[in-house]
């Protein structure tokens, strides 16, 4: 059986992904959020999605070619015929997604959130619940697969792809069957130990908010700029490194793969190095971005609250101490002017509260406390 495809989200990991299922064959259904139909004229208008591939690893390898997509829409009910839907939405907006999905979800239906954020697939398997929709799978990989842009024009650029990403399932107990379907055309995902080691698995809350908030001088007085390898130094590097140490001591309290920053980085793309820094800078599509001009992008607004405060709340329930994932918190919330403490996801928004490690990974397993 062909499975069928619709894709949430007509930005840059959205038409990325929605042109490579096309390519493949796929003829996926693209759908956006309504107020955003304007992200889909300029793709109807051509009929679909132009995609620049940059890389060999993508189909049809380094080239510009049109990816056809037949439906372009931003009617939610078209998700009720897919087999897989794939939520390309920033994570801090999940609960705006889920409203419009729940009616038209059915069981045997599979939710790959990209990205899901540490727990957002405990958060939809709570809504869900709650709605009383039963056995629609969920999955979350460590990291969207995609590095790249959408330009003003509608083109996606796919500048790399990673190699091989962590997938968490939740409940655990569904992993095999989950792995059967996306091995239709997503042979990159291997699955990771439980959920929380997936969401946990990615560099964003690493290279993404740490590096900003301590380039705030540069970013406020000349951003945009060059941003290679997110202006990260020596110092810099070794604020990440601290901040790593506590990440993956979370992920071993939770009995996954405490994989350093810098073998995650390898398992990426292929690159190596004597240490995190010299592999973050030899890291491709780490090199010739543009600094974000604000504290408003996403590298703060999603990635804090809905990455590095529940790890952070996580860990101090398991007894690590993150004081270097409190001060992100911290020092992100004041440029700002947010309280992503307060704001972000929690152990108990994710419906882990008062549990110990292993009652969690009990939870992980089977979807129980």
């Amino acid at each position: 059986m062909t499975l069928r495809y619709a894709v949430i989200g007509a930005g840059n990991g959205g038409t990325a992904m929605a042109a490579e299922l096309s390519l493949l064959g796929r003829e996926p259904v693209l759908v956006e959020m309504p107020g955003f139909e304007d992200r889909l004229e300029v793709l109807r208008e051509a009929g679909g999605i132009v995609v620049e591939s940059r890389i060999d690893h993508f189909p049809g390898g380094v080239g510009t070619r049109l990816a056809a997509i037949s439906r372009m829409t931003t009617d939610m009910s078209d998700i009720s015929d897919a087999n897989v839907v794939i939520v390309v939405v920033p994570a801090h907006h999940h609960d705006k997604v889920i409203a419009r999905i729940l009616p038209h979800l059915k069981a045997g239906q599979l939710v790959l959130l990209n990205p899901g954020g540490v727990g957002g697939a405990l958060l939809w398997s709570a809504s869900l619940r709650k709605a009383n929709v039963r056995d629609v799978l969920i999955a979350q990989p460590s990291d969207l697969l995609y590095a790249g842009f959408r330009t003003p024009e509608g083109k996606a650029v796919v500048a790399d792809k990673k190699k091989r990403a962590a997938l968490g399932v939740f409940p655990n107990a569904d992993r095999e069957v989950v792995m059967q379907i996306v091995a239709d055309v997503f042979p990159e995902f291997q699955p990771a130990a439980n959920v929380l080691e997936a969401g946990m698995g990615g560099p964003g809350m690493l290279v993404h908010p740490l590096p900003m908030l301590m380039n705030a001088v540069r970013i406020d007085r000349d951003a945009p700029f060059k941003y290679d390898a997110y202006d990260i130094t020596p110092s810099v590097a070794r604020a990440i490194e601290k901040l790593d140490a506590e990440r993956t001591a979370i992920i071993g309290k939770l009995g996954g793969r405490a994989v350093p920053i810098k073998d995650v980085l390898t398992e990426y793309y292929g690159v190596t190095g004597v240490d995190f820094y010299e592999t973050v800078r030899r890291t491709p599509p780490y090199l010739g971005s543009s600094a974000p001009a604000d504290f408003s992008h996403r590298y703060i607004s999603e990635e804090v609250p809905t990455q590095v405060v529940p790890s952070a709340s996580i860990g101090r329930q398991l007894g690590v101490a993150t004081p270097i994932m409190d001060a992100t918190i911290a020092l992100a919330s004041a440029v700002a002017g947010s309280d992503y403490a307060v704001e972000g996801w929690t152990a108990a928004s994710l419906g882990m509260d008062g549990l110990d490690a292993d009652a969690i990974r009990t939870l992980l397993e089977t979807g129980r406390r």
